[in-house]
C-alpha cells in the first residue's frame, strides 16, 4: 500500500494549490479562458493551446492538448509542461515559450519527438495590463503528415530529376512562349548543344529543327499550349555537325494552379527504326519486283514457243514470197524488210529469254557498228519525231568480245530512258569511237586499266537526274518514274551487261540540262565475226523427208521450202500418225524433221519411238522454245540435228544437208 503523506506534506500541497488558484484568479482578466465562448473556440482548435506561468507550470490547456497527453484536464493543470511533454525533469533547451518570455517576442520552432512525429511550436509572451510578462502561451500543431508529404514530394522530385537527367531520350521543357526552360543531357548529346547555349531561346531559333519540320513543330506547339491533347509526331532534328536524326516528339501540357502553364516534350530517337522501316519497304518493293520478274520469266518461257512459231510462219512465208517476186519489183524490198524485222524479233525473244535466265548468250569478237546502226533504225520508228536522233559513229572501230543481242539491249534501254526524259522533245545523240585511256584517265574508273577501248556514248537534253538519285540509278528496282512507268530494272540490266563484257559505265547529269552515259568496252585482237547476208547457192538434194508439225502453217512453209530445195516431202500434223506411217514403211524415208511441242506425243518421245523402229534414220528436232530440249539434249536422245525456231531457209538447207551427209 502507498505510504500516507505526512501533515507537513499535505500542508505544503495545499499551499501550492492555493497559490495556483490565486495565480489563475489574478490572470483571469487577461486570459480568455474565463470567457466560456472563447474557451469553446479554443477547445475546437486542432492546435494544442497551453497557458503557462513564468515558471512553466500549466495553468490551462485546451481539449486538443489534453488528448495529445492522453490525460484529463485536472491531471495536467498545475504540472510543469515538460513533465507532460515530453516527460522530462527539466525544461527543454529550445523551448519557444521560455525564449518568448525572455525575448518578449513570439518564437517559432519545428521539433521532432522520439516517436518520430513532427511538431510546429509557437511561443508567445503573455503580458498584464502594465505590460509585464506574467506567463506564456504555447500553440503546438502536429505536422507529421505535412512533413511526410513534403519529403515524398522532395523524393519524387529527386527521382524525377534523376530520371530526366539519366534518360536516354531528350527531354526539354518550354514556357508558354516557346522559350526553353530545361534541356537534359540526352538533348545536349543529340543536338551537340549545351543547356547554357539554348536555355531562354525559342525552340525554333536554336538551329536544331530541320527547316521542313519547323512549321509542323509550331503547329503542334500552338495546339498543345491551348490544352489540346496531341499524339506523338515525327520531327527531323539536325545536330551541330549537320547530321540528321528522326525523332518522335511526345508533348505534354503541365499546368498547376496559380502557375503559368508550360510544356514538357520527350524526344525519342527513332532514326534506326525509320531506316529499318525504309529498308523494309525497299526490300518489300524489291521482293514485289522480283516476283514480277519471276512472272515475266515464266511468261517468257510460256509464250516463246508460240511466238517463235508465229515468227517462223511470217519468216517462212516472207522468204517464199521473196523467191516469187522479181528483183526489180518494189514489193521485194518491202518483203526484205519484213524478213529483217522477223529475224530481229527472233533476237528480241532470245534476249527476253536470256533476261529471264531461260537461255545462255554467247560472246564473240564483234564489230558493233552494224549492231548500233541497226538498233537505231528500229528505235527511230518507236521514238517520237519530236526527238532528234543524232549519230556520231566513226567508220571503223576496234573489235570487242560481245554478245550482239546484249549490245542491242544496252542501246535500246539507254535510248528508251532518254526518250522518257524528253516528253516535250529534245536531242538524242549516240556516239561510237575508239579511245585510248592512259593511266591517269583509267584511274578515274576503279575497274579499268589503261589501254584501248571502244567508247559508246548516249546523251540527251532531258530533265536530268538529281545528285541524290544519281548514285542509286544502277540499284535494282530503283526508279524515279511514276508507278506503272518503269520497273527499275533498265539501268541495272545495262550495268550488268557492261560489267559482264569487262567494261564500265559512268553517268554525268545536271537537272534541266540532260544526261550523258559513257560506256567503255575493252578492245580485243581477234578477228571480228561480221554477220552478213551470203549469196552463195543453197545446198539441195532429192532425198525423201517426213516433216511432222502440229501447226498447219508451219507444215506448209516447211514442205514448200524443202520441195523448192529439191527434196521429196511427206507431212503429218499428228505425231502418232507419223509413227504409224514409219512403222508401216520403215525404209520409205531418209530423214525425219519433227517439232518438239505437239499434242499426244512430244518430239523427244517421238524420236525415241522412231529410233526403236529404225535406229539408223537421222532425225532433226525443232522447237520454238522448250526447257526440256536443246542441242545437247537432242544429241543425248539420239537426234542427229537440232534447229531453233524461227529459222530461215538458209539455216534449214544447210542443216538438212549436213545431217543427210552425216557431217
Amino acid at each position: 500500500m502507498p505510504k500516507k503523506p505526512t501533515y507537513e506534506e499535505l500542508e505544503k500541497r495545499v499551499k501550492e494549490l492555493e497559490k495556483v488558484a490565486d495565480e489563475r484568479r489574478r490572470t483571469s482578466k487577461i486570459f480568455l479562458a474565463s470567457d466560456q465562448e472563447k474557451e469553446a473556440i479554443l477547445n475546437s482548435l486542432m492546435e494544442h493551446v497551453i497557458h503557462q506561468d513564468t515558471e512553466m507550470r500549466i495553468l490551462w490547456a485546451n481539449r486538443a492538448a489534453c488528448e495529445s497527453a492522453n490525460l484529463p484536464y485536472e491531471e495536467i493543470v498545475g504540472h510543469y509542461c515538460y513533465e507532460i511533454w515530453p516527460k522530462r525533469s527539466d525544461p527543454c533547451s529550445d523551448c519557444p515559450v521560455i525564449k518568448a518570455m525572455e525575448m518578449g517576442q513570439p518564437q517559432v520552432i519545428e521539433k521532432t519527438t522520439p516517436d518520430g512525429r513532427y511538431w510546429f511550436i509557437r511561443g508567445y509572451p503573455l503580458r498584464d495590463r502594465n505590460g509585464d510578462i506574467v506567463g506564456g502561451i504555447e500553440v503546438t500543431l502536429e505536422i507529421t503528415e505535412l512533413k511526410q508529404a513534403e519529403e515524398a514530394v522532395r523524393e519524387s522530385e529527386h527521382k524525377y530529376s534523376a530520371l530526366v537527367q539519366e534518360s536516354p531520350d531528350a527531354i526539354i521543357s518550354l514556357a508558354n512562349t516557346g522559350n526553353l526552360l530545361s534541356f537534359n543531357p540526352a538533348a545536349e548529346r543529340i543536338s551537340g548543344l549545351s543547356a547554357e547555349e539554348v536555355i531562354g531561346k525559342h525552340f525554333t531559333k536554336i538551329g536544331v529543327l530541320a527547316k521542313q519540320s519547323i512549321p509542323k513543330a509550331l503547329k503542334e506547339f500552338a495546339l498543345v499550349i491551348t490544352g489540346t491533347k496531341r499524339p506523338p509526331s515525327e520531327l527531323t532534328i539536325m545536330n551541330k555537325d549537320k547530321s540528321y536524326f528522326f525523332m518522335e516528339a511526345n508533348p505534354r501540357l503541365i499546368k498547376h494552379k496559380g502557375e503559368k502553364a508550360w510544356i514538357q516534350v520527350t524526344l525519342r530517337d527513332i532514326t534506326d527504326r525509320k531506316l529499318a522501316e525504309e529498308e523494309k519497304k525497299k526490300l518489300e518493293a524489291q521482293l514485289q519486283q522480283a516476283h514480277k520478274m519471276e512472272a515475266i520469266g515464266t511468261l517468257a518461257g510460256g509464250i516463246a514457243h508460240d511466238f517463235n512459231n508465229i515468227l517462223g510462219i511470217i519468216l517462212g512465208n516472207t522468204e517464199l514470197a521473196i523467191d516469187d517476186v522479181p528483183e526489180w519489183d518494189l514489193a521485194r524490198f518491202n518483203l526484205q524488210k519484213i524478213r529483217s524485222a522477223s529475224l530481229l524479233a527472233k533476237d528480241v525473244v532470245h534476249q527476253l529469254l536470256s533476261f529471264a535466265r531461260k537461255t545462255k548468250l554467247e560472246k564473240k569478237p564483234t564489230n558493233i557498228i552494224p549492231i548500233i546502226k541497226e538498233s537505231l533504225k528500229l528505235l527511230r520508228s518507236s521514238i517520237p519525231t519530236s526527238i532528234e536522233i543524232r549519230q556520231n559513229i566513226t567508220k571503223n572501230v576496234d573489235k570487242i568480245l560481245a554478245d550482239p543481242t546484249q549490245i542491242n539491249q544496252v542501246l535500246i534501254n539507254l535510248c528508251t530512258n532518254a526518250d522518257h526524259a524528253m516528253p516535250d522533245g529534245g536531242i538524242l545523240e549516240i556516239s561510237l569511237k575508239n579511245i585510248e585511256l592512259d593511266e591517269d584517265t583509267a584511274t578515274q574508273y576503279s575497274d579499268l586499266n589503261s589501254g584501248q577501248y571502244v567508247n559508246l556514248t548516249v546523251s540527251d537534253t532531258g530533265h536530268g537526274i538529281s545528285q541524290g538519285d544519281i548514285d542509286r540509278i544502277f540499284d535494282p528496282y530503283f526508279t524515279t518514274k511514276e508507278v506503272g512507268k518503269g520497273t527499275g530494272m533498265g539501268l541495272p540490266v545495262v550495268h550488268g551487261i557492261v560489267k559482264s563484257h569487262g567494261g564500265t559505265i559512268s553517268v554525268e547529269s545536271k537537272l534541266g540540262k540532260g544526261t550523258t552515259f559513257h560506256i567503255y568496252f575493252p578492245v580485243i585482237e581477234a578477228e571480228a565475226v561480221i554477220e552478213t547476208e551470203t549469196v552463195e547457192e543453197l545446198p539441195m538434194g532429192n532425198e525423201r523427208i517426213l516433216f511432222v508439225d502440229d501447226e498447219e502453217s508451219m507444215v506448209y512453209v516447211g514442205r514448200t521450202r524443202l520441195e523448192r530445195l529439191g527434196y521429196q516431202v511427206e507431212t503429218r500434223m499428228n505425231p502418232v500418225e507419223a509413227l504409224e506411217l514409219l512403222r508401216s514403211q520403215p525404209d520409205q524415208f531418209d530423214l525425219i524433221i519433227t517439232d518438239m511441242t505437239m499434242p499426244k506425243m512430244t518430239g523427244d518421245k517421238l524420236t525415241r519411238e522412231i529410233l526403236n523402229i529404225r535406229p539408223d534414220i537421222p532425225i532433226i528436232l525443232c522447237t520454238g522454245f522448250s526447257e526440256k530440249i536443246n542441242g545437247e539434249k537432242a544429241k543425248e536422245i539420239g537426234a542427229a540435228g537440232y534447229l531453233d525456231k524461227p529459222h530461215d531457209k538458209r539455216d534449214l538447207a544447210i542443216r538438212v544437208r549436213q545431217v543427210l551427209d552425216g557431217k
